[in-house]
Formats: C-alpha cells, sequence, structure tokens
C-alpha cells in the first residue's frame, strides 16, 4: 500500500517533535555543556536527514499523480506507471546519487517534472538561505573537510559580523537569535512551515 503525502509530513513532523525533545531534556540534565552540544549535534543531523526523505519521498508521489489532503494536484511533465519508474527517471540512466540537501538543486529538479517547479519552487525559493545555512551546518557535523569547515566559519562571520573562537555546530545550534528562539528551534520552524505548504494541507 502507498504511503499518503499526509503520513509522510507525520512521520516528518513526529522526527522533529522526538528532537526538540531531546535537546529540550538534556540541556536540563545539568551534564558538561560539550556533551549537549553532541547531542544537539546529532538532534539536528536526523532533523536535516528527516527534511531529506520528506523531500524525495513527497516528490516522487507527486510525481506519480499523489493527491494533497486538500486535494491539490500538481501539473507534471511526465507520467510514471508507479514510484519504482519515478525514481529511475530521475536518477537517469546512470542512476546517479539524487542530493536533497541542496535548495538549488531540488527547485531545479522540480521545474523539470512539474509545471512551474510547483509545489517546490516557490517555497523553496523563500527559504533558500536558511536550508542553504542548514545545509553548511549539516555539512559541518558530518565532514571534517576543509572545505566544510571554511564554510562554517563564513557563515558564523556573517550571522554574527564576526568570527567566534571555538565556535561548533552545536554552540550555533543553541545560541539564542535576536527573537530569543535558538538557531536550532528557528531552523525547524522554517521546516515545519515549508513542508506544510508542499503538502497543501
Amino acid at each position: 500500500m502507498r504511503v499518503s503525502l499526509s503520513h509522510i509530513l507525520n512521520d516528518l513532523e513526529r522526527n522533529i517533535n522526538n528532537c526538540q525533545k531531546l535537546v529540550t531534556k538534556v540541556k536540563n540534565l545539568g551534564i558538561h555543556r560539550i556533551q549537549v552540544e553532541m547531542i544537539t549535534e546529532l538532534a539536528f543531523l536526523r532533523v536535516f536527514i528527516a527534511w531529506e526523505n520528506f523531500l524525495e519521498d513527497s516528490f516522487i508521489r507527486y510525481l506519480v499523480g499523489a493527491k494533497s489532503p486538500s486535494g491539490y494536484i500538481p501539473n507534471r511533465f511526465v507520467n510514471p506507471a508507479n514510484m519504482e519508474i519515478a525514481k529511475n527517471i530521475i536518477s537517469g540512466e546512470r542512476r546517479v546519487y539524487i542530493r536533497w540537501n541542496s535548495a538549488g538543486e531540488v527547485i531545479a529538479r522540480s521545474e523539470i517534472y512539474f509545471k512551474g517547479g510547483e509545489p517546490y519552487g516557490n517555497v523553496l525559493r523563500g527559504a533558500t538561505t536558511d536550508l542553504n545555512e542548514m545545509n553548511v551546518i549539516r555539512n559541518r557535523i558530518t565532514h571534517m573537510s576543509t572545505i566544510s569547515k571554511a564554510k562554517f566559519s563564513n557563515f558564523v562571520r556573517r550571522r554574527f559580523g564576526h568570527g567566534k573562537r571555538g565556535m561548533t555546530p552545536g554552540r550555533l545550534l543553541l545560541t539564542p537569535q535576536v527573537t530569543q528562539t535558538t538557531f536550532f528551534d528557528y531552523y525547524i520552524d522554517i521546516i515545519k512551515t515549508t513542508s506544510k505548504i508542499i503538502i497543501k494541507i
């Protein structure tokens, strides 16, 4: 039985809520700050992976004609018979690995297969800056490369107007913004809002 778009959204939100609860709990356990930061990084990574899965799963289902809870069906340029064929169409003859962590790549892909790139184009363009920042943090957590370190340092300088010695992804995520909302909670709100627009609740 094919999983519905509403189930995909619910699964994303369940993952997000569990990660938020985990971070809230560890902050109140009295453990060392570095340990809290490490757990926050892992929670953020889990959220971002869930977001990537959401994009892929919803994209494939829209491509085979799935209807959103509100009855919305995007105008498609292809009409694959099933999800396996849809995946093969997207990956191409070489069966290349398809990335879903880049907002720009998802937008470009959506414009190939859906009229006007909808329901992905407009909402992802509006959230591109935040999604790109999340991707920089995600890459810094998962990679120790010079490039990922440099991109993270540049992001920190842009955000704060200067570099911050000893700044880690976890420390950044737990830092309050001007609104007093932490970066972790702010980014989660972006994902929640964006995903609901895509599924057309």
